[in-house]
C-alpha cells in the first residue's frame, strides 16, 4: 500500500516551484479545477448526447475546459468545481453530464494514458473516451466505484479532445481530485515525481506510517475547535527533503526569500492508495540530528481554522450598522409592529437587512409609567417602552458575511428561528439622543431685503441674538443656513416677523426650503405683514440645509427700510429653533451597549441554547452546517455502515461512562440588577427562571454539579404591566431601589425573545406622548408583544425559549413542556444517562476508503448491536483503535 505526503510550496500562492515542474502533462487545469465553474455549458437532448455537444458546442479554445449534460430524460446539476476537485452529477433517470477538452501538442502515433483519480466514488459508470473532432477513437465504461481509473488512446490528431462524463440512473455524484494526461509509460502520481502547481511529494521513511486522531467532538465542534490532527512524525534529510525544506538545517545558509519558513503555513495533503486521507497544514516542530543521521520532525493540522478564532476580539460595534438608520419617532416604532417596517434612512448595503429586521415591541424598561386619572397607564416618553430589538438571523447572517466562512443550517431556517430578536437596549440612558439643542434668532432693526431669491437673505439673523438663547455648535448654523451635523438630525421652526413696507408697488415674497424645496411660502403687497407659522424637519442627512429667503419686486430703488422686524407691540420679531438627533444607528445601537458584546459570544449562546453541532462541509471547509444535536445524530436515517467483519474481536475493552454528575444545571446568566427576575428568585425559594435541573441522583455513586450555561443571554420575567392589567402582559426588564421606591433601566445581559404579534387591549388602553417631532396617542389600544413563549396565555403545543419547566405569572398560563432543554438537550442525556450505555475500544481493520468516506454522525453496526463512533486513532497499514458508544 502506498502512503503519500504531499506539500505544497510556500510562495507563489502555490502555483508551481523549482521543482515541481512537468513538461510532458497534456491536460491544463487538471489538478485544481480553477476554471469549471466559469466554463462554457451545453445541454443536449439529443440520443447521442456527447457527439451533440462535440458538433453544436465544438471546444473552440484548446486547454479549455467545457462541460455538457443531457435534459431528455432528467437535466443533473451541471459539472461543478467544488474546492479544487470536480463533480459530477445524476439524477433518479438515466442521465450523462461531463466534461471535454480539446488538447494540444500531441504526436499523431503516439499513445496517451489519461489517469482519473476519484476522491469520492460511487454508483453508475463513468465513460472515459478520446475523439478526433467529433469523431470516435475508442470509449470506455468504468465502474464508478474505482479510486483510479485509467483509459490509453493513439492520437489520431495533434488536437484530440478528451472527454469525461457520468452515467447513472440514480441522484449522486463522484469527485474527481486530478484528471492527467502523459504519453503512456511515464506515471503521473508515484512516490519519485513531482506534482502540478507546486506539489511535491515528500520521502518517507520505508516503515514510516503517519497516524491520524480523529474525534467526534472536532467534528461537531468545527466553528469552535480545528479538526483531527496527526501525531508527530519524522522524514529522512533526504536530497529531495532537503530541496523541499531548503536544507533548514543548515545554520550557515542564506535566506533568499524563497527559503523555507517554518512560521508560515504550509498546505499539505496525505493520500493512501489514492485516498484522501487528511488536508490541512503541515508544521516543522524541530530538526534532529543523531550521529550525523538528520531528520524533520513534523505534524500535519486541520485546513479548517476555528470560526471562533476568526471572530477573536470582534464585537458588534465591528459591525457596520449604518443601512439600520432610521428616525426614533413612534411612527417607525408602530410601522414596525406589523410588515410594513421602519422608514430606513440609508440604503441596504448588506443584501440581508428586510421590513422585519428591526422591533420595536412593548417592554418594561423603566418602570416609571404613571396612572392618569382614567386609571390608564401613561409613558413618560417613548423610551420608557420603546428600544429597538434586531432579528437574530440577520445578525447570524452580518457576522459570517464578514468573514471568509459561510454557513448552511435548515434549523435556522425555520419559521419560528426566523421571530427571535435580540434586544439592542441603550442600558441606562434616557434615550439615544446624540443631542437636543434649543436657541432663538431675534432682530429689532430695520434691514433691506435683497433684490432676489439668494441662499444668504437674512443677514440680521448672523447679529447676535437680543433678549434670545444663542445657537451652539449643533445648529450648523452659519449666514442664514442650517446645515444637518448629523444623520438623522430634526429641525423645528416656529418663527413670527413682521414685515413693513414702504413701497406701495411693492411685492413681497418670502419662504422657508429645505434641500432647496419650499415648505412655507408667503406673498403680499399688503403696508405691513405678519409672517407667522412653524414646520418640523423629517430626519435630515448630514450636509442637508434649511434656510428661510426673501425678495422684494423693487429692483432700481434703494430698498433701505423697506421692512423691519419689529412686531406692532414693539417686540423683536423672533424665530425659535429646536434641533435634535433621536435615530438607531452605529452610534446608539452599537457605541453603548451591545456595542461590547463579542460577536462569538454571541454565537456560542445559541449553540449553547439549542444543543447545536457546527459540521464541516466536506467539499468546503470553509462552509459550516449547523444543526441541532438530535436532527445530526438522533435522527439521521443513513443505513448503518457494517463492521462486523472488521474487528478483532481477540481485545475487547467495555467501559461504563465515568464523567457523568450528579446533576447539571442549564440556565442564563443572572442579572442581579433585574428586579423581576430577582424578585421571583427570592419567591420560590431560589429557582432561577428559566432554569432547568436534570437531576441523576438515581446513579447513586455519581457526585459533582455541572452548569450549561447559555452565556451572554439572560432570561427574561413576562407579566402583566400591572396586576390590574391583566392582558397587558410584557417583559419586565428594569432595576428597583427599595430605599426611595425607584425604578430606572439598567445595563442588562441581552435577551432573547419571541414575536407573539400585535395585541389589543381590552383592559385598559395607554398614553404615549408626543416626541421627536411626531405627535403621541392618548388611549393607544394595540402593542407588539415580545416573549420567550410561543403563545401567551400558553395553550397546548405552545414552545419555550426557556430551559426548562417553572411556574409562570399569572395569567401567562402552565409551564411549557416543550422547552429548550426538553427539545434539544433531553434526546442526548437520556443516550448519556442509560444503564446500557458504554464505551467500547476495539481493533478495527479500516482501510484508507473507510476514513476517506467517514462520517461522524454515521451509525456502526456490529454483532446486532448499534453503535456511535467517537474517537478513531488511524495508522496506515495497521488496526485501527476505535472507541464505539453503545447506542441503547
Amino acid at each position: 500500500m502506498s502512503v503519500q505526503l504531499i506539500v505544497f510550496p510556500q510562495s507563489h500562492n502555490g502555483q508551481f516551484s523549482s521543482i515541481s515542474t512537468f513538461a510532458n502533462e497534456f491536460v491544463v487545469d487538471g489538478i485544481n479545477f480553477n476554471s469549471i465553474n466559469t466554463s462554457s455549458s451545453y445541454d443536449s437532448s439529443a440520443a447521442s448526447v456527447i457527439v451533440d455537444a462535440l458538433t453544436n458546442a465544438a471546444p473552440s479554445v484548446v486547454n479549455t475546459w467545457f462541460r455538457f449534460r443531457s435534459t431528455s430524460t432528467g437535466t443533473p446539476t451541471l459539472p461543478t468545481e467544488i474546492t479544487n476537485n470536480l463533480t459530477l452529477y445524476s439524477v433518479t433517470t438515466l442521465t450523462l453530464s461531463g466534461v471535454y477538452q480539446k488538447l494540444s501538442g500531441l504526436v499523431v502515433g503516439t499513445t496517451y494514458e489519461m489517469t482519473i483519480d476519484l476522491s469520492t466514488t460511487g454508483t453508475g459508470s463513468v465513460i472515459i473516451g478520446a475523439y478526433n473532432g467529433t469523431t470516435l477513437i475508442n470509449s470506455v465504461p468504468n465502474a464508478a466505484n474505482q479510486s483510479q481509473i485509467t483509459h490509453t488512446w493513439t492520437a489520431q490528431s495533434t488536437n484530440d479532445t478528451v472527454v469525461i462524463s457520468y452515467y447513472n440512473n440514480v441522484a449522486a455524484n463522484i469527485v474527481i481530485s486530478n484528471i492527467s494526461v502523459l504519453p503512456q509509460g511515464i506515471t503521473p502520481t508515484t512516490i519519485y515525481t513531482d506534482l502540478q502547481d507546486g506539489q511535491v511529494i515528500c520521502d518517507l521513511y520505508e516503515d514510516e506510517d503517519i497516524p491520524l486522531s480523529l474525534s467526534v467532538d472536532d467534528f461537531k465542534n468545527v466553528a469552535e475547535k480545528v479538526q483531527s490532527y496527526s501525531k508527530a512524525f519524522n522524514l529522512p534529510a533526504t536530497k529531495r527533503n532537503n530541496q523541499i525544506f531548503d536544507n533548514i538545517f543548515e545554520v550557515t545558509r542564506t535566506d533568499t526569500g524563497l527559503n523555507f519558513n517554518p512560521y508560515k503555513k504550509t498546505k499539505a495533503i496525505l493520500k493512501q492508495d489514492g485516498f484522501l486521507l487528511f488536508e490541512g497544514y503541515l508544521r516543522m516542530i524541530d530538526i534532529s540530528d543523531k550521529e550525523g543521521e538528520i531528520s524533520y520532525n513534523v505534524n500535519l493540522y486541520s485546513e479548517v481554522i476555528a470560526f471562533a478564532d476568526v471572530l477573536g476580539e470582534r464585537t458588534f460595534s465591528d459591525l457596520d450598522f449604518t443601512e439600520l438608520t432610521h428616525a426614533y419617532n413612534l411612527t417607525n416604532i408602530q410601522a414596525t409592529w406589523g410588515v410594513t417596517g421602519v422608514t430606513y434612512i440609508n440604503s441596504n448595503t448588506s443584501g440581508f437587512r428586510t421590513a422585519a429586521s428591526v422591533k420595536y415591541p412593548f417592554v418594561d424598561w423603566s418602570h416609571q409609567f404613571t396612572v392618569g386619572v382614567s386609571g390608564n397607564p401613561v409613558l413618560p416618553n417613548l423610551e420608557s417602552a420603546f428600544r429597538p430589538f434586531i432579528n437574530i438571523k440577520y445578525l447570524i447572517d452580518r457576522i459570517f458575511a464578514a468573514t471568509d466562512f459561510t454557513y448552511e443550517s435548515a434549523f435556522f431556517d425555520t419559521a419560528d428561528f426566523g421571530k427571535l430578536f435580540m434586544d439592542f437596549n441603550w442600558g441606562s440612558d434616557n434615550a439615544p439622543v446624540v443631542f437636543n439643542s434649543s436657541g432663538e434668532l431675534t432682530k429689532a432693526n430695520d434691514f433691506s431685503i435683497a433684490t432676489s431669491f439668494t441662499t444668504l437673505p437674512f443677514d440680521e439673523m448672523n447679529f447676535p441674538s437680543v433678549g434670545g438663547t444663542a445657537l451652539n455648535a449643533n445648529f450648523g448654523y452659519s449666514a442664514g443656513v442650517f446645515t444637518a451635523q448629523e444623520d438623522g438630525q430634526v429641525y423645528t421652526f416656529s418663527y413670527d416677523m413682521e414685515f413693513k413696507r414702504s413701497f406701495i408697488s411693492e411685492t413681497l415674497e418670502v419662504e422657508w426650503l429645505v434641500n432647496g424645496v419650499s415648505v412655507d411660502f408667503a406673498t403680499t403687497t399688503n403696508f405691513s405683514f405678519m409672517y407667522s407659522g412653524g414646520f418640523t424637519t423629517p430626519p435630515l442627512a448630514a450636509g442637508d440645509t434649511v434656510l428661510c429667503q426673501a425678495k422684494s419686486s423693487l429692483t432700481t430703488y434703494d430698498l433701505e427700510g423697506v421692512y423691519d422686524f419689529l412686531s406692532p407691540s414693539n417686540t423683536p420679531s423672533l424665530i425659535t429653533i429646536t434641533t435634535s438627533v433621536a435615530q438607531t444607528t452605529t452610534d446608539t445601537l452599537l457605541g453603548t451597549l451591545r456595542g461590547e458584546l463579542g460577536q462569538w459570544d454571541f454565537l456560542k449562546g445559541l449553540l449553547t441554547m439549542f444543543n447545536l453541532v457546527t459540521l464541516p462541509d466536506e467539499d468546503n471547509p470553509s462552509n459550516i452546517n449547523i444543526e441541532p444535536y438530535g436532527d445530526v445524530f438522533l435522527n439521521n436515517d443513513s443505513e448503518p455502515l457494517d463492521w462486523t467483519e472488521k474487528i478483532d474481536v481477540s481485545e475487547m475493552k467495555l467501559l461504563p461512562l465515568t464523567d457523568l454528575n450528579k446533576s447539571t444545571i442549564f440556565k442564563f446568566v443572572e442579572d442581579e440588577d433585574d428586579f423581576a427576575f430577582m424578585n421571583y428568585k427570592n419567591s420560590v425559594g431560589g429557582h432561577l427562571y428559566g432554569s432547568k435541573k436534570y437531576d441523576a441522583s438515581g446513579f447513586t455513586i455519581l457526585s459533582g454539579e455541572d452548569e450549561i450555561v447559555a452565556e451572554p443571554f439572560a432570561a427574561t420575567v413576562v407579566k402583566p404591566l400591572m396586576s390590574q392589567y391583566s392582558d397587558f402582559i410584557t417583559p419586565a426588564v428594569y432595576s428597583y431601589n427599595p430605599q426611595d421606591d425607584t425604578s430606572e433601566g439598567f445595563e442588562n445581559s441581552p435577551r432573547i425573545m419571541f414575536e407573539n404579534g400585535i395585541k389589543t387591549l381590552t383592559t385598559c388602553t395607554y398614553s404615549i406622548p408626543a416626541q421627536n417631532g411626531v405627535v403621541g396617542n392618548a388611549s393607544e389600544t394595540q402593542f407588539l408583544q415580545f416573549s420567550h413563549l410561543t403563545d401567551i396565555p400558553t395553550v397546548t403545543g405552545s414552545r419555550d425559549f426557556h430551559f426548562g419547566e417553572c411556574q409562570l405569572v399569572s395569567p401567562v398560563g402552565a409551564p411549557v413542556n416543550s422547552n429548550l432543554f426538553n427539545l434539544y438537550w433531553l434526546p442526548y442525556y437520556n443516550e448519556l444517562y442509560n444503564p446500557d450505555t458504554r464505551i467500547m475500544n476495539l481493533k478495527v481493520n479500516l482501510n484508507p476508503s473507510d476514513i476517506n468516506t467517514f462520517k461522524f454522525n454515521d451509525t456502526v453496526f456490529i454483532k446486532n448491536r448499534t453503535f456511535r463512533v467517537n474517537k478513531i486513532d488511524y495508522k496506515p497499514n495497521d488496526l485501527a483503535t476505535v472507541e464505539f458508544i453503545l447506542i441503547p
